[in-house]
């Protein structure tokens, strides 16, 4: 016998009834279709606001014009109350109404119930009358098997922790880990030492010059437990392997703030006259740069410590080689050029630095001609760029390093899987650093922030802030007012 179906029932119109005050009511059958029904009641109510509104503002604005309060208030008053007396009385008829639909079988799938399942092909959940009931026996199966399904997650992801865990562990035994104390000074080579961080005459001009050397400032180190700061060293070696008795060629401070995920550079000029704290010329005044030579990392972080009072103890060296390397890892950098840039990069020959580079390193091959605007740079014509002075001075060079480390950065960001584990392989080994295997695995958590920030920048010391002198071996150093640089270098890191 064939299923009879089910008539479908009659939707009539609503009918509206007008009582003596002028309020509007709905009539509705138990059949009228209740959606249909409150979207027109709620297009109603909102013309009904909005007249009201627009009567209020018009009072108000007569309010205004006659300068009648007691009765144009009254009048405002009474024609808002009457709005919201209205749409009252219109919300309470239609719960009314939906309450009458929800005693009625025929408007059983109007009932939310939680326990619904989804109709495959109309979307609309099954009529409770349609579904069978759940014994207590079942529902404490069903908590039983979504309990193993959380625990299942959950040691998922602890098996992915432990996994992550221990590649990051095998990746970091690639790192060379050095506390960055020297204990043994070559006999010092004044010729290289001048040509590792000569200041130009060019340099020098408009500095007053002073026979004071420059005091340190007083006060306690500035720590703060959600800052995290990371001197950058460069040192100057040809090859990939470190050298004992190189200088820093290069000093960026890494500053991270883990709760407001900001990133901070600051460059520290490599030509600031410093007093020697420690070792066999302890007590004279050189560069900054040259202290790596006479004490290692550990004494360039103690130098800017104690001239700047900034909490560093800890950094990470690369070097001149590893740089070119880690541009050509990441795929090249993307670097705006001026004019003047672009010519020295296309006629290095003609700048005697960066001839030197070009020979020492054996890259002339490497480099390729670029232009004035965006241009997309390898490691070899990057460094070029990086290392520029010639056109400028020290100080141009510092921004050139900070650009070049902020297009680094923006270039990870965009390395797919393999590639960052090929950047790991290839850079780790050529790194150098005090951090401990769990310091720099907490680092890592942190890596994320950093590839994604733009980085606000400083460079020290400050334009106008420094003077020049005679230090030692009669090299010229710049004469910094160190007071006034820390309680800026402060007031930029940790405001």
């Amino acid at each position: 016998m064939a299923e009879q179906k089910k008539p479908t029932p009659v939707k009539p119109k609503k009918t509206t009834a007008v009582s003596e005050s002028g309020e509007r009511r709905v009539v509705l059958s138990a059949k009228t279709d209740p959606l249909a029904f409150l979207q027109e009641e709620k297009q109603k109510l909102t013309e009904e606001i909005e007249k009201a509104q627009e009567t209020d503002e018009a009072l108000k604005a007569q309010l205004t014009k006659k300068e009648e309060p007691v009765s144009s208030e009254f009048t405002v008053n009474k024609s808002r109350k009457a709005a919201n007396r209205e749409a009252e009385q219109a919300w309470e008829d239609a719960k009314k109404q939906m309450a009458q639909w929800s005693e009625n079988s025929s408007f059983d799938w109007l009932r939310d119930d939680p326990n619904d399942e989804e109709d495959e092909e109309e979307g609309i959940p099954i009529s409770r009358a349609r579904r069978q009931p759940i014994s207590p026996a079942q529902r404490r199966n069903r908590g039983y098997d979504r309990t193993k399904q959380i625990l299942a997650v959950c040691l998922i992801f602890v098996a992915m922790a432990v996994s992550v865990g221990g590649f990051l562990f095998d990746k970091l035994d690639l790192v060379q880990f050095d506390d960055g104390v020297k204990t043994e000074v070559k006999p010092t080579d004044t010729s290289l030492l001048d040509e590792a961080a000569a200041i130009t005459e060019e340099e020098l001009k408009g500095l007053e010059f002073t026979n004071d050397y420059p005091m340190l400032p007083k006060g306690e180190v500035f720590r703060d437990p959600d800052v995290i700061n990371i001197l950058l060293l460069g040192t100057d070696e040809r090859t990939t392997r470190f050298n004992t008795n190189a200088r820093s060629d290069s000093m960026i401070l890494l500053s991270i703030h883990t709760r407001n995920h900001t990133v901070k550079l600051v460059s520290f000029e490599r030509g600031t006259g410093v007093p020697i704290l420690e070792g066999e010329y302890k007590g004279q005044y050189d560069w900054l740069t040259h202290c790596f030579r006479y004490g290692g990392a550990n004494l360039v972080m103690e130098e800017i410590q104690a001239c700047y009072l900034l909490d560093c103890g800890h950094y990470v060296r690369t070097n001149i080689q590893a740089f070119m390397k880690l541009i050509d890892v990441v795929g090249g950098v993307d670097i705006y050029l001026s004019d003047r840039e672009a010519d020295y990069i296309n006629h290095w020959y003609n700048y005697r630095y960066a001839t030197n580079h070009v020979k020492e390193m054996s890259i002339r091959d490497e480099l390729h001609a670029v232009g004035v605007g965006k241009n997309h740079l390898n490691g070899a014509t990057a460094m070029l760029y990086a290392r520029c002075r010639a056109l400028d001075n020290d100080f141009g060079r510092m921004k050139r390093q900070r650009i070049v480390m902020q297009a680094i950065f923006n270039q990870i960001k965009d390395l797919s899987i393999p590639e960052l584990n090929n950047l790991l392989n290839t850079m780790l080994p050529l790194i150098q650093t005090n951090f401990s295997r769990g310091e720099l695995a907490t680092l890592v958590l942190e890596v994320p922030e950093i590839i994604s920030s733009d980085f606000e920048t400083m460079q020290l010391p400050e334009s106008g802030t420094f003077g020049k002198m005679s230090g030692m071996e009669g090299r010229s150093l710049f004469a910094p007012d160190f007071e006034r640089n820390a309680a800026d270098l402060k007031a930029f890191l940790y405001g």
